[in-house]
């Protein structure tokens, strides 16, 4: 059992408290869902419970956390590990290994248990989580629900009697989604309890017993999953919450005809690995001005390999990429396309919020301040406008980086995953900001598992399947 008792904190350096008075209470065995706008306090909880706070993130910290009567503070985070395992929002921050096999392993490795267990539960959890595909691979080659996979293999090979999972379902498409609601079935059939970060609710359904709602650090509401299962779809949103039933992806058909150069086309394509890998068959697809086109596909397609080789990243293995009809060298698309990586951390250099966007209209003589304003309240970052960008919250970070897309003067922009950790209100926001960009004439592809994104903004929808399929 679990129970957080007046909890408030606030961490080295901060000005704000992050947790204020938060009390809650988990009993054995309960799945509970903590879910609330990004910046709300959700991932503070859940290294409250995992004991990283206050041993590892420092801070002020009062009130008491108490797993099973022990106070986790007066104990070392070695002494509670058997109990405890954590998934984060960014799987690459808890890797320690080059391939899938040695991560999964490593944690056993650490508890130093005997070879032949280790080998009977590293087959168990292929087994179990069927992921025989990913054995043996590197891991900085996996996709970014792979990665997250791995990370929850590495646990689930632990065996834990606590998991606590944050955003675990960010980085993944609706099958492997399914597979996760599979997986948090299977471990809370065996009396396990979950603890789970999320603003996707949908695949929690039918799992969790309750639903905590967070607001600036405050415990706001909680409900059974009874309760709310009634609430009105419009009640969801009000409470800038995302909907409890999934989202289908439903345009209508229809064939595209345009009298007029497309911005960026694909002919006879095919894109892959530095080695020459390829992961997709040949692709051939145009783009116009002003569109909006949602990229979808499975985990591993080649969705993210192929943004990387439209804006020049990475070469393609064969075939061509024409900018308004004319062929452009890879290196020079980096002027033409921008794009906005699923893992943020990757493109935030600078020390404030603020810096981070002014990079944006470095190109311009004389930079419109007023432009970097606008981007930061459409985006609810004024207040984080001093704060550095990897103080923030995952959501926060993602804002980031769609404001500095926002304000660079390309013509394609891209985007991997720009909703991965929003909440419904922040979706919201960034699928205006993308419409504008659209109506000013931007060319914006989006790849993205967010179904409820997608249908509120995309005019059409591309599914790789090895080949453009649709």
């Amino acid at each position: 059992m679990i129970n957080i008792n007046s909890v408030s904190f606030r961490y080295a350096g901060s000005n704000t408290e992050n947790l204020t008075n938060f009390t809650l209470r988990i009993e054995k065995g309960e799945c509970v869902v903590l879910t609330g706008e990004s910046g709300c306090g959700k991932t503070c909880v859940t290294r409250l419970i995992n004991t990283l706070i206050p041993h590892f993130y420092e801070g002020e910290l009062t009130g008491e956390v108490t797993i099973d009567g022990v106070n986790t503070a007066s104990v070392q985070p070695h002494e509670i590990a058997d109990k405890i395992g954590s998934v984060f929002q960014n799987p690459r921050s808890q890797f320690f290994s080059l391939d899938t096999d040695s991560e999964i392993v490593f944690g056993m490795e650490n508890k130093g248990l005997p070879y032949p267990q280790m080998v009977q539960r590293y087959e168990a959890t292929i087994r179990e989580l069927h992921i025989e595909k990913l054995k043996n691979r590197e891991l900085f080659e996996l996709s970014g629900g792979q990665k997250q996979t791995i990370a929850f293999a590495s646990v689930y090979a632990l065996n834990p009697d606590i998991f606590v999972l944050d955003e675990p379902s960010s980085n993944l498409d609706p099958e492997a989604i399914e597979e996760l609601r599979r997986l948090c079935l299977l471990i809370k059939e065996m009396g396990k309890t979950i603890i789970v970060s999320e603003h996707r609710l949908y695949f929690l359904n039918g799992i969790a017993d309750k639903i905590v709602l967070m607001k600036h650090g405050m415990l706001e509401r909680v409900w059974t999953a009874e309760e709310f299962k009634k609430i009105p779809k419009e009640e969801y949103q009000k409470l800038g919450l995302r909907s409890y039933f999934p989202t289908c992806l439903n345009l209508p058909e229809g064939n595209l005809v345009k009298n007029e150069i497309p911005v960026i086309s694909a002919k006879h394509l095919l894109v892959g690995y530095e080695k020459g890998v390829a992961v997709t068959r040949e692709i051939n697809f145009s783009a116009y001005r002003g569109e909006i086109i949602g990229i979808v596909g499975k985990n591993g397609c080649g969705k993210t390999t192929l943004a990387r080789t439209i804006c020049g990243l990475q070469r393609e293995i064969q075939g061509e990429i024409l900018y308004n009809g004319e062929k452009v060298p890879t290196k020079q698309r980096m002027k033409k396309a921008y794009l906005v990586m699923q893992d943020p951390d990757y493109q935030l250099f600078t020390d404030s919020v603020y810096q981070e966007l002014s990079l944006a209209l470095l190109a311009q003589k004389t930079p419109d301040e007023q432009q970097i304003i606008n981007i930061m309240e459409k985006l609810n970052l004024t207040e984080y406008k001093d704060h550095h960008p990897m103080s923030l919250s995952g959501g926060q970070k993602q804002r980031t980086a769609i404001g500095v897309a926002a304000l660079r003067d390309c013509d394609v922009l891209l985007f991997d995953e720009p909703t991965s950790g929003l909440d419904y209100k922040n979706m919201e926001s960034v699928a205006e900001i993308l419409q504008k960009l659209s109506k000013e004439g931007k060319t914006i592809l989006v790849i993205s598992h967010d179904n409820e994104l997608l249908m509120k903004i995309c005019s059409r929808i591309i599914r790789i399947n090895g080949v453009i399929s649709s």
